[in-house]
């Protein structure tokens, strides 16, 4: 199996993905006698889109920037690794549904839990992946972190999804929230 394609479809999906993203948002249709006041109270109507945007982009950007990180280490790559990034890239490639949803009807419940089960599919499958890879790359950068291969760095996160489906049953401003908290989370860690 050739890494680099791998690697170039990989890319090439999440960016399609987080050019989906933008589609949400559409331009108004004013009639003759409104303007720029009707324009920003039709924005401000829809801030709810803009911030779901913000949130699922950002999330993408850590997932690329982890993927990227992953498969550059890594030396050799064989048809598990081609199936468990295909899975990966299927839920990543879901993210822009429940990202409308929550744009549209921030309130409800619905749109909170399925974006978690779709975030939770999400780190469920690049887990895999990752485990996968560095059991078959001895070699690889990652190895050099204590504690690399085992779960301690990955029940973090699930356990944020798990938490924050939970919370939007009962408030989904809150679950929002805690998944906008986590690619917050993971650029300060890298940083600090």
């Amino acid at each position: 199996m050739n890494k680099n394609r791998l690697e170039a479809l990989s890319d090439g999906v999440i960016a399609i993905v987080m050019t989906l993203l933008v589609l949400e948002f559409k331009v108004p249709k004013l009639e003759s006698n409104e303007g720029s006041l009707e324009l920003a109270r039709d924005f401000l109507h829809h801030l709810p889109v803009l911030i779901s945007y913000i949130i699922s982009f950002v999330v993408l950007i850590v997932w690329w920037m982890s993927h990227h990180q992953l498969l550059h280490g890594a030396k050799q790559v064989d048809r598990t690794t081609v199936v468990l990034n295909g899975i990966f890239l299927m839920c990543t490639a879901f993210i822009p549904y429940p990202t409308a949803l929550i744009g549209e009807y921030p309130s409800l419940y619905f749109p909170s839990v399925l974006y978690g089960v779709v975030s939770l599919c999400c780190g469920a499958s690049y887990y895999g992946l990752y485990h996968h890879l560095l059991k078959k790359n001895a070699d690889h950068p990652f190895m050099a972190v204590p504690g690399a291969v085992t779960f301690k760095g990955t029940w973090l996160h699930l356990t944020v999804y798990f938490v924050a489906i939970g919370v939007s049953l009962f408030h989904s401003y809150l679950s929002i929230a805690l998944y906008a908290a986590i690619p917050i989370y993971f650029f300060l860690k890298k940083n600090a």
